[in-house]
């Protein structure tokens, strides 16, 4: 009996460590990291991605949407931080390329992104200084590499701890096509489309699925963002491994509709995806998540409370990250106030906070003049990374940190389990 009762404890202690870098759907209190600027000409920048050890990645530009991200002159520096947010450092590019952006980052500190090979800004038409997918090691060991992408030029989008990449490549006939590579960045592999003439890779998992957009057949195609798409993620099945697309269904979506459109824009270890999904172009846009199964919901916005709508024709969200407890972080927009603000959630995409609204323990009340607009991603242990209208980017970590409950948790299961051993021994 001693001893069963002594297994029941380990076995406790076990899940207590297990289950701690999920403890609550919110911590109570929340530091601030700013990320600062790389100097000189990059004034601002913007956060893409984190990975569990809090490292960020994104870009520093100069002048133009501070909200957005966007440089006026196509200007952009790819960065990387150190641990929790720290050592701003930028990326080289590639060639003479004079523009780079990093939009992902593995937790073994592998980077991917673009890179322009040739002089010119990223403007209106992001095929200037024919930019190609790169991968890049955060500790600057091994120098920005090409990926050996086919077509006129590529984008990397996402990356996993076996190297595995994707992203999309443009084809003569100036389509855009999703891939993933083998890992380390090996032979690319095309993904095909859902029966459109584009598709493009957002987010990989450690087991090589990968979630995107791609147009549909009978769709309209003048672009991604005014054509009929489909949020997909891939399967590995029929003895396809780098997965065969399928379509991510909405519940209360019409899929047949012209004007019902989803875009994926990330997919946790899990299988669950993440996106924005809409029936009506720009008015009614929503965050989903999505199971494994490809079926999703969208999120309920009036978990944050009541919106007056007197005078307001759009309440919309936007889903852009997820971690593997199914916490999405994103983006809402009101046009009361006509700003985007930025949002998380608890659990399996449920309970979403308005990031400006939590508790800062290093930010006091009332002497912040800019709002947190977008979370970009979410690690494992609940860190997440925020950009404010301000044009500057924040890593914010739960108060007490998660891997501190950790080994607390942990060390006590421990300790208890070892008294209780020593006083039936």
């Amino acid at each position: 009996m001693k001893h069963r009762f002594a297994r029941l404890l380990g076995a406790v202690a076990t899940g207590a460590c297990l289950s701690s870098a999920a403890l609550s759907s919110h911590a109570l209190e929340y530091s601030v990291t700013d990320l600062g600027t790389l100097g000189g000409m990059w004034q601002h920048s913007y956060a893409t991605g984190i990975n569990n050890s809090g490292q960020v990645v994104g870009y520093g530009y100069d002048l133009g949407q501070l909200y957005a991200g966007n440089s006026v002159y196509g200007n952009y520096q790819a960065f990387v931080t150190g641990v929790n947010g720290t050592g701003l450092a930028a990326i080289p590019t590639l060639a003479s390329g004079n523009w780079s952006k990093a939009t992902g980052i593995s937790d073994n500190g592998w980077v991917v992104g673009t890179s322009a090979t040739a002089p010119g800004n990223e403007d209106e038409n992001p095929a200037v200084g024919s930019p190609r997918a790169f991968v890049y090691r955060a500790d600057g060991s091994i120098a920005p590499q090409a990926l050996a992408t086919p077509g006129t030029h590529s984008f990397g989008n996402g990356i996993n701890n076996s190297g595995q990449v994707t992203g999309s490549y443009a084809t003569a006939a100036g389509t855009q096509r999703a891939f993933v590579t083998q890992a380390g960045g090996a032979a690319v592999v095309e993904l095909g489309t859902l029966g459109g003439a584009n598709s493009i890779g957002t987010g990989i998992n450690q087991s090589g699925k990968v979630a995107g957009v791609s147009t549909v057949a009978g769709g309209r195609e003048d672009s991604f963002n005014f054509g009929t798409t489909r949020g997909f993620m891939t399967n590995t099945q029929d003895g396809a491994p780098y997965g065969v697309m399928a379509p991510v269904t909405i519940a209360g979506s019409d899929p047949t509709s012209p004007y019902h459109t989803s875009k994926a824009a990330g997919i946790n270890d899990n299988g669950q995806t993440v996106g924005t999904t809409e029936a009506d172009y720009y008015t009614d846009a929503s965050a989903f998540v999505a199971g494994p199964d490809g079926i999703g919901r969208r999120l309920n916005i009036h978990d944050m409370g009541e919106f007056e709508m007197g005078g307001a024709w759009q309440l919309t969200s936007r889903g852009l990250s997820i971690n593997n407890s199914g916490q999405v972080g994103g983006s809402y927009f009101w046009t009361v106030n006509m700003m985007d603000h930025a949002f998380i959630t608890g659990a399996n995409g449920y309970g979403l906070v308005d990031v400006n609204t939590l508790s800062f323990n290093n930010l006091a009340a009332g002497v912040r003049d800019w709002l947190f607009v977008n979370v970009t991603g979410i690690n494992d242990l609940g860190q997440f990374v925020a950009n404010g209208d301000n044009g500057r980017a924040y890593l914010i970590s739960p108060v007490p940190e998660p891997a501190t409950v950790l080994l607390m948790l942990c060390g006590l299961g421990v300790v208890a389990w070892r008294r209780i051993l020593n006083e039936h021994a």
